[in-house]
């Protein structure tokens, strides 16, 4: 299982994460910057917990296509 932890409040924009892993990444039309769907919030980091290890590969695109390195993936 996977765990995601995004640090949203340091998000520029630029949607890398968006293009490449879609099925957890959107663009917010509020405020320009990336949303992980379902996560929730804690301690000011989105978290996404308990996801299949399918995901893994296109998770670890978005952790590296990352300008500003603020996802990261915890693999259980």
């Amino acid at each position: 299982m996977i765990t995601i932890i995004y640090k949203r409040d340091k998000c520029i924009g630029c949607n890398s994460c968006v293009l490449v892993c879609p099925l957890f990444f959107s663009m917010s039309k509020i405020d320009g910057k990336s949303v992980l769907l379902k996560s929730k919030l804690k301690k000011n980091n989105y978290i996404l917990k308990n996801i299949d290890n399918v995901f893994t590969r296109y998770l670890s695109k978005a952790t590296k296509i990352c300008p500003v390195k603020i996802i990261k993936i915890i693999i259980h």
